[in-house]
């Protein structure tokens, strides 16, 4: 496992430091060094590549007995691009020319730069991908590559970008090829277009949603585009190392934003990632973004659910103190950073990297970041870490070949919905929380779940219950997919108005949408909600679930009514083929992200068992509430259980349940605190009760 610190962004720090700190590196426990390897500092001038940097660099780790990851930072642009390729600047959405400039944090190079359209611009970057790779494939402690680093491609437009010749004519052809020519466009998008020089990307929201919806598509499968073609450039010369790439957040996190100038998804799409690289990364700062461990696992759970066999790195994980401008942030402390490393293993991370070692002394981001900085806590944090590297070192074979638990529960991704409430409102964050909200209670009650892209259905095999929440757009294929999961025996938990639109963005009737074609019932119509709550009652148990936006009451012509109004049913359960589906005419989700209740969860809980789920370990006490939850992920390590248990604050003991002949032994090694903890059988299976150790997580490996 490769566990590491971001080192060098050209050209601090300093070489005065460079010896010290990689013998300090390490002795902190750490075995590979990243490098960022900007093209506009070693090219300097067109064909003249300056490496003796990076070669000092590369040999030093070596000589300290360090891998090195080279993150090819092809995004930094050189100077002379558009010198070189005149008229290769980026088009933004109101016909300006982009003026790129120095990018906010880092010293040296421009950005946007050139559009990657242009083949004059890709051609140079080719070629530095070429002499990079070529340099450096075979120096014995080369690891891997981090092919793009947060998959920045518009940082500094200014505008929404790209609207130049070479990217609308890649999108007519993007168009031809998905409708089958100009004919099939116009049968699709029911238009009258007589010429593809008519078809005009989307330019702002509600102008309108065919062709914005369209446009934000292409915009993700251009950027996958070019994550596979920096891949095979690499990959041609270089055979026996990983090449990956990473954003700064899942893509399921990437709602886009009019403040940004940037569209749900630009950066591409994590599942394409992985279907053609060799792994799929994220960026993660979690006491600057206020994460508790239920929103670090999510995190690295839709990079695990999209990566589903690939390599999974947390490319960037907050080192220091952050720093962006003249404020102060949340103290990184030791135990927090050594939680966030086994909660990654946990999820089946196998390369965890920090940015970074020292103080960043650049820009914005000055002062701050550094794992050794100037916050009164780097020897702490370092201390710890030499403990955790030793750990990874004696238990390295258990820790390659741990496997997460396969699970039984799904939570459906729809980006196709992220851009129709884009192209509606500027930000498809109301999609993004009411996804977030599920995967919130599951994580919180430690339910083993995957989150399963609309287009990468063949997970569904595997699933016996999938929650759609606000999954507003469908296409005929997968509503036909999702049938045949109902028919089978699963069970789908739609939302209001689920699969009102299709791809294009015309709104379907509700006579007309798939789950009334599935179950014979549909929804009566948007009215105004009456309270913040329904009343359900689900197994015989009444549950306040929080409700937000309207009510789509459902006909009562089919199936159990859970819930109801005077229109309708608000929840109901329709029996089709050997499966159910549940019909919840609002939205439950993101009500429950903004307000935690308990009823929310346990609605979750008692769904997914009366679909057929039963968890192998569960927390038998404390139960989750308001404040605190105890976190809990287990997988295997060459046939044997793996369970970790992660304490929260003011919790100092946990009772855990296990399903029948769990743990074969019936004993288990913490290897963080060293203890062994005693497993009792009981008649219902086994479990055992343990104490919280100094640093509040569990590693329990069968013995």
């Amino acid at each position: 496992m490769n566990l590491g610190v971001q080192y060098y962004r050209p050209p601090f720090p300093e070489d005065k430091y460079w010896e010290k700190d990689f013998i300090k590196i390490k002795q902190s426990g750490f075995n590979t060094v990243q490098l960022w390897v900007l093209w506009g500092w070693v090219e300097p001038k067109p064909n003249h590549f300056v490496f003796d940097d990076y070669d000092r660099l590369v040999k030093l780790a070596e000589q300290n007995g360090l891998g090195v990851i080279l993150s090819t930072i092809a995004e930094i642009q050189p100077y002379w691009i558009h010198r070189e390729v005149p008229g290769s600047e980026m088009i933004n959405h109101i016909g300006q020319k982009v003026v790129s400039s120095n990018r906010n944090e880092c010293h040296f190079g421009i950005t946007p730069g050139g559009c990657t359209d242009n083949p004059g611009v890709w051609e140079h970057m080719q070629h530095f991908f070429t002499e990079v790779v070529s340099r450096y494939r075979s120096v014995p402690n080369l690891r891997g590559w981090d092919a793009w680093n947060e998959l920045r491609w518009n940082v500094h437009a200014d505008g929404f970008v790209c609207y130049c010749d070479y990217t609308l004519q890649a999108f007519r052809k993007w168009l031809s090829d998905k409708y089958g020519g100009l004919e099939g466009l116009n049968k699709a998008w029911k238009r009258r277009y007589s010429s593809f020089e008519e078809v005009m990307p989307g330019k702002l929201p509600d102008r309108p949603y065919t062709e914005m919806m369209a446009f934000e598509r292409f915009l993700t499968w251009r950027a996958n585009r070019h994550a596979k073609a920096r891949y095979e450039v690499i990959k041609a010369l270089d055979m026996k190392h990983p090449v990956t790439v990473h954003a700064a957040s899942p893509c399921a996190l990437w709602p886009g934003s009019m403040h940004g100038y940037d569209h749900p998804l630009n950066r591409g799409n994590d599942w394409f990632f992985a279907d053609d690289l060799d792994g799929v990364g994220c960026s993660s700062f979690p006491k600057w973004s206020n994460m508790d461990d239920a929103d670090f696992a999510m995190r690295v759970e839709f990079v695990k659910s999209a990566g589903r066999d690939k390599l999974v790195w947390l490319s960037e994980v907050q080192g220091g103190r952050a720093a962006v401008g003249f404020n102060i942030y949340a103290d990184v402390d030791a135990l927090s950073q050594q939680r966030w490393i086994w909660n990654g293993i946990a999820c089946g991370a196998d390369t965890i990297l920090f940015w970074c070692w020292r103080d960043e002394v650049f820009g914005r981001e000055s002062g701050g970041f550094g794992i050794s900085g100037y916050d009164d806590l780097a020897e702490e944090r370092l201390e710890h870490m030499k403990v955790t590297g030793k750990l990874i070192e004696d238990y390295g074979d258990m820790i390659a070949k741990y496997r997460p638990a396969r699970s039984e529960i799904g939570v459906m991704f729809s980006p196709q919905s992220y851009y129709l409430a884009w192209a509606q409102e500027g930000s498809a964050e109301r999609i993004m929380r009411g996804l977030l909200g599920y995967c919130r209670s599951l994580a919180r009650q430690s339910m083993p779940y995957t989150v399963v892209e609309e287009e990468h259905l063949d997970v569904l095999h595997e699933l016996k219950v999938l929650f759609m929440p606000r999954t507003i757009v469908t296409s005929e294929s997968v509503e036909e997919t999702l049938a045949e999961f109902v028919k089978k025996g699963g069970t789908l938990v739609c939302e209001s108005e689920c699969g009102a639109f299709n791809p294009e963005g015309l709104y379907r009737y509700p006579e007309d949408r798939f789950t009334t074609h599935l179950t014979g019932v549909n929804e009566v119509g948007r009215r105004h909600l009456e309270s913040d709550y329904i009343s359900a009652v689900i197994n015989d148990e009444k549950l306040n679930l929080k409700v937000a936006q309207w009510l789509t009451p459902w006909q009562k012509n089919n199936g159990i009514i859970l819930a109801e109004n005077k229109d309708g049913a608000l929840i109901s359960e329709v029996s089709v083929g050997k499966g159910r589906v549940v019909l919840c005419g609002s939205y439950l989700g993101d009500p429950y992200l903004n307000s935690w209740t308990a009823d929310f969860e346990r609605f979750i809980e008692l769904t997914a068992r009366k679909a057929g789920w039963e968890p192998w370990v569960e927390v038998s006490s404390p139960k989750p509430d308001k404040d605190s939850f105890v976190y809990v992920k287990w997988g295997e390590s060459a046939g044997k259980k793996v369970v970790f248990v992660f304490f929260p604050p003011k919790q100092d003991s946990v009772h855990l349940r296990f399903k029948r002949d769990f743990f074969a032994s019936k004993r288990a090694l913490d290897i963080i605190s060293g203890r062994r903890i005693s497993v009792q059988t009981t008649e219902t299976g086994q479990e055992c009760m343990f104490n919280a150790p100094e640093w509040r997580f569990s590693v329990l490996v069968e013995e």
